[in-house]
């Protein structure tokens, strides 16, 4: 099966569960196309190992699991609806590259995911709580936690001692979305 055939089958398993089980808000079905797009504007900024915190519907870790098949993508999901959702699709569009892990990330050890492994979270909550949230993940040796906010945003919330932003990437996006960017956060030292 295509990609497109695949995002677009994607979209449909998203929006029929969504009737019954609640993944996504109303609002974001609305726009579903350009929240797809939304989640695959940052696949040159991330790495071959993803974990995609507070997955949700699969947003974004789903269409980039769809769209680069030679990436890691490990979805972390909390909620067993969601994460029924989420295993339900991998096996639908027969996603070999995804995993699906029912549980919250602070009950995930560093050692239960792949060496080298990036967190990516979009609009999952403040910059501070994520950093709590991840935090025995960020003291390991090179794991970077990539946040889809915007630039008011990381203007606005402060970032707890010991993490320094080591890079922004400018993200394409819609005129509503304006100042959409890719913020990597480390721990110093």
């Amino acid at each position: 099966m295509k990609e497109s055939n695949k995002i677009e089958q994607y979209i449909e398993l998203l929006l029929s569960w969504n009737k019954t089980h609640n993944l996504i808000s109303r609002t974001q079905t609305n726009n579903i196309n350009e929240h797809v797009e939304d989640s695959l504007s940052v696949l040159e900024h991330v790495g071959s190992v993803l974990v995609d915190l507070g997955s949700g519907g699969g947003l974004p870790g789903m269409p980039i699991a769809i769209k680069a098949p030679k990436k890691k993508v490990i979805l972390i999901e909390s909620n067993s609806k969601k994460a029924s959702f989420l295993l339900n699709t991998k096996n639908k569009l027969n996603l070999a590259n995804v995993s699906v892990i029912h549980s919250r990330i602070e009950d995930v050890g560093p050692a239960q995911l792949p060496e080298g492994y990036e967190i990516i979270a979009r609009a999952v909550g403040t910059t501070e709580h994520l950093i709590e949230l991840t935090k025995a993940h960020l003291d390991g040796p090179g794991t970077q936690l990539k946040l889809m906010k915007t630039e008011e945003q990381t203007e606005e919330e402060p970032l707890p001692q010991n993490y320094a932003i080591k890079k922004i990437n400018k993200l394409p996006s819609k005129e509503k979305d304006k100042g959409r960017i890719l913020v990597t956060i480390e721990k110093n030292g």
